[in-house]
């Protein structure tokens, strides 16, 4: 993801506030000391004069101009923005790059921005420096908020997608990859703390987490809580709809901060994210702002519908609905556990058509009420089958015609009230044991498939690194094309299974009409 860095210099700041100086000058020499600073910072790519300056059209500039028009700035509340670029990707051509940027904020704004950057290549990621006066070429105040920052973001992405497009697919898919593997060591960590406690006796090995959950709070309870809550929630709620807690402009989730400038995808990911992982989930505030965030840029993505949900008619108010459509398919809080975790399922695709916020929290509540449902009551059925299956036993064994020899000592021992207990819950783990299912579903054509798509994508980080010579990449080249042929032939063999699959379940269908 593409990196802004925004700030500004303005006579307003705490920084401009010096005993006996004038607010105004003290801010004219900071920003004069910024552009010195991005000019001449040490560096190998810093020529003995400093490093040049561009703007809009122009290169090779000293930044005398720059200095010139900020000492020259009238009354203007911000002196000048300062703005670092940082791209994902190493662009083509940084200047090309810092333009088209430039060009879409200053037509998003509606102002014609005077400003000059300079690059500085000394560093791991390479990066641009843009100083850009608070006043445009009309004398226009410019203003840069928060809200900016995402469309600095999205428009740097579209250049590098067009520009760069395997590099910047192969530099998603990383990011995507590491986040994967923080979210796994994360559970790793989790497993970990769970071992241990159950190395100190504080927890069970063999209970289900479901059945200690439902003894520590259980269904009747919970759903009387939750009723509460959504009461709660209602009363909370502003005379505009929405809730008033505000608390950061950033939450902490999952081992990462996130703030309103991540994508809707990463927002939705994070909270699916939340819903699966009980031990992880954030408190309520927070939690409330990241839905806010989620429902704006859903509303932002369609301001037509946005509008008319805004102003709903009067003598009819819009009720809530307590069912959607998905796919054909009507779901409500009374469908079964079963097709609610099938449309769950279908959901976590990445091409899985995404449901609106507002409907998926109902939704993942409906799954959480039906799941608590189903296991409700559970460790208490399973205690009383196991009473009456030593109760069958007992009087079993003081039949007269129950013959058989018992052992004296594992007759006492049976006795013990301790010994009885544990037997009770070695049933109640054998009846979960049972419940798992043990067959083997993998799908092994699919996995190679995965495995070729890892190889290639190993392959292409080789091939991107500068120091490959012209003959290392021309092989990698090879083995690329010798992977995509090796996925193109497991794209076929998938397909004539699944066409052989759909044969044999014809042919079993007609075998069975014809009986009939």
């Amino acid at each position: 993801m593409n990196v802004v860095i925004h700030g500004y210099i303005s006579a307003r700041d705490k920084q401009s506030r010096v005993p006996g100086r004038s607010p105004k000058v003290v801010a004219v020499g900071r920003a004069l000391a910024h552009v010195k600073y991005i000019q001449h910072r040490p560096g190998d790519d810093k020529p003995p004069d400093g490093r040049t300056f561009f703007d809009e059209t122009e290169e090779n500039l000293d930044g005398r101009s720059l200095r010139k028009a900020i000492k020259e700035l009238e009354d203007s509340k911000v002196v000048a923005h300062k703005l670092t670029l940082s791209p994902e990707v190493e662009p083509l051509d940084k200047k090309e790059y810092t333009r088209e940027i430039m060009q879409q904020l200053a037509t998003e704004k509606g102002l014609d921005l005077k400003w000059m950057a300079v690059e500085h290549n000394n560093t791991a990621h390479h990066h641009i420096h843009v100083v850009i006066l608070g006043q445009d070429k009309n004398g226009k105040s410019v203003r840069i908020d928060k809200d900016d920052y995402s469309k600095l973001r999205e428009w740097g992405d579209r250049h590098l997608e067009r520009t760069r497009p395997i590099e910047f697919a192969y530099a998603k898919e990383e990011r995507e990859r590491k986040d994967r593997e923080r979210i796994e060591t994360r559970k790793k960590e989790r497993e970990a703390q769970r071992q241990e406690r159950i190395k100190e006796g504080l927890e069970l090995p063999w209970l289900h987490k479901k059945i200690v959950r439902e003894q520590y709070e259980p269904y009747d309870k919970w759903k009387t809580e939750q009723k509460n809550k959504e009461k709660d929630r209602r009363l909370e709620k502003t005379p505009d709809g929405k809730g008033n807690s505000q608390i950061r402009e950033t939450i902490q989730a999952a081992g990462k901060e996130w703030s309103k400038q991540n994508t809707v995808a990463e927002l939705k990911e994070l909270n699916t994210y939340l819903w699966d992982n009980h031990d992880e989930r954030i408190p309520a505030p927070e939690y409330k702002k990241l839905i806010a965030w989620i429902k704006e840029k859903e509303r932002s993505r369609q301001p037509d519908k946005t509008e008319q949900q805004k102003t709903p008619d009067k003598d009819h108010p819009k009720k809530e609905k307590d069912s959607f459509e998905y796919q054909g398919q009507k779901y409500d809080k009374n469908s079964s556990y079963e097709k609610l975790a099938k449309l769950d399922n279908k959901l976590r695709n990445a091409k899985a058509e995404r449901l609106p916020i507002d409907q998926y929290q109902k939704f993942r509540g409906w799954i959480e009420n039906a799941d608590r449902a189903r296991w409700a009551g559970v460790t208490d059925r399973q205690l009383q089958m196991s009473k009456d299956k030593f109760a069958r036993q007992g009087a079993a064994e003081a039949s007269p015609n129950a013959n058989r020899y018992v052992n004296p000592m594992q007759q006492q021992m049976m006795s013990n009230p301790v010994v009885g207990l544990f037997m009770q819950g070695a049933s109640i783990a054998n009846e979960l044991v049972r419940w798992i299912d043990l067959r083997d579903n993998r799908d092994r054509l699919k996995e190679a498939k995965d495995n070729l798509e890892d190889a290639k994508r190993n392959k292409h980080q080789d091939y991107v690194k500068p120091e490959r010579t012209h003959e290392q990449k021309a092989r990698d080249q090879e083995t690329i094309e010798d992977i995509d042929k090796a996925i193109d032939e497991n794209k076929d063999e998938r397909k004539r299974r699944r066409i052989e699959k759909d044969k044999e379940r014809r042919n079993r269908d007609d075998g069975l009409d014809y009986m009939r």
